[in-house]
């Protein structure tokens, strides 16, 4: 039996099984008559449904019923292909695979509509595709820490002989810069050094290194979410002028490693460093208690299934993002907005990403954007109030 969450008395946990998986759940705000409109959070890495338990009541308070799952590959949510690096099935790790889990979800809390989705991280991937995918379920869209840098770039016009040669000159708007840049930047990254995480996220051995870390999960973990907080005086955030190894060099150790180094030991490298008054202010927005939740979870599962989300979006041939293609050149129409820390390096990973949202390129309806002061990589952790104005602004205004 799974300990219980140290949780606000208002939040419930439990298990749904559906076809998909049987997830796990954190909710708030529930009628048998299902009368609330629903609100469904959606995590990023190395996180949980847990990390929002700042938010969930105030939405739940606000009249909504809210519900954030542990995501496919994380927590305590079941079903999903367990098995070895090289034996998984990479195919149900997919964008499109993660869409059909929330629509199961949604169906199986009784819900035909989602007032809004909100993404964080790596759940903002998820969140953007629902909103993109299926604009008649999902209402409105909430992205955090991780922009929406638009549907895929396709070879265009290429039947034409005189140009087909030179495809770029009308390709669709938007698609990502790191598929577009081939290995030549990894190349170039290691020339100086460097390497980026997301590729060494999706290597056999990343798993291990960071699920039995020399010094403990507990300390790893600590660093981890310290140096990503406003906590850490190491994070001035700053446009990139493009996606080239020069300008990512920019990026802190735990989003642009040392060529030889594991996560573990790129976070040690500035944990060294900083001293223990420092490290207390991350203790204000996450208790020992609280970590010790994702380090007891962390134990049981370790890290694969988060890092197969990571293995998906970096294979060299695209083989598991073809599906996306599907959705070359649309944008995302449901009203949505923005809600980030000012320190919060994951805004500019893919240069002109959140630009691109702002000025209608990859989203048609965008309504706001609020930067908040003091604040890193983990705005539902650090600062709720602001997450849960930006979600009930747009929410409300439907």
């Amino acid at each position: 039996m799974s300990t219980p969450l140290p949780l606000d008395p208002q939040i419930t946990s439990r298990i749904i099984p559906t076809k998909a998986l049987n997830f796990h759940i954190l909710e708030a705000g529930y009628t048998p008559s299902h009368d609330r409109p629903l609100i469904l959070l959606l995590h990023g890495f190395p996180e949980l449904a847990f990390s929002w338990r700042k938010v969930i009541p105030h939405l739940a308070e606000a009249g909504y019923y809210v519900v954030a799952p542990d995501q496919r590959g994380f927590g305590r949510t079941t079903g999903w292909d367990t098995r070895p690096f090289h034996e998984v099935d990479l195919t149900t790790f997919s964008l499109t695979s993660f869409v059909r889990d929330m629509v199961i979800l949604v169906h199986a809390l009784g819900y035909r509509s989602v007032r809004c989705v909100v993404g964080h991280d790596l759940g903002a991937v998820t969140a953007a595709m629902c909103a993109l995918v299926r604009p008649d379920l999902f209402q409105s869209l909430v992205l955090l820490s991780h922009p929406f840098n638009g549907s895929p770039s396709l070879p265009f016009d290429t039947a034409t002989p005189e140009t087909s040669n030179s495809t770029s000159r009308n390709a669709e708007a938007g698609g990502g810069a790191e598929s577009a840049a081939g290995d030549h930047v990894h190349e170039e990254l290691a020339a100086l050094g460097r390497k980026h995480y997301k590729w060494y996220y999706s290597t056999p051995p990343a798993n291990d290194d960071m699920t039995h870390p020399p010094g403990g999960l507990h300390d790893f973990l600590r660093g981890y979410f310290h140096l990503k907080s406003g906590s850490w005086s190491g994070n001035t955030p700053h446009q990139l002028q493009g996606w080239t190894a020069s300008e990512l060099v920019k990026l802190p150790y735990y989003y642009v490693m040392p060529l030889d180094a594991t996560m573990p030991q790129a976070v040690s490298k500035h944990m060294e460093q900083e001293p223990e008054t420092e490290v207390q202010t991350c203790r204000t927005w996450l208790t020992d208690d609280d970590l010790a939740v994702y380090v007891a979870e962390y134990e049981r599962t370790g890290f694969q299934g988060g890092l197969n989300w990571y293995r998906v979006r970096t294979a060299a041939n695209s083989q598991y993002t073809n599906d996306f293609d599907v959705y070359a050149g649309r944008k995302i129409d449901v009203p949505c907005a923005f809600v980030s820390g000012k320190l919060d390096w994951g805004i500019y990973q893919e240069p002109e990403a959140l630009k691109k949202m702002q000025d209608g390129r990859v989203c048609s309806d965008f309504r706001s954007l609020k930067l908040v002061d003091g604040v890193g990589h983990w705005a539902p952790q650090e600062s709720p109030g602001p997450v849960v104005a930006t979600i009930l602004e747009l929410a409300t205004g439907l």
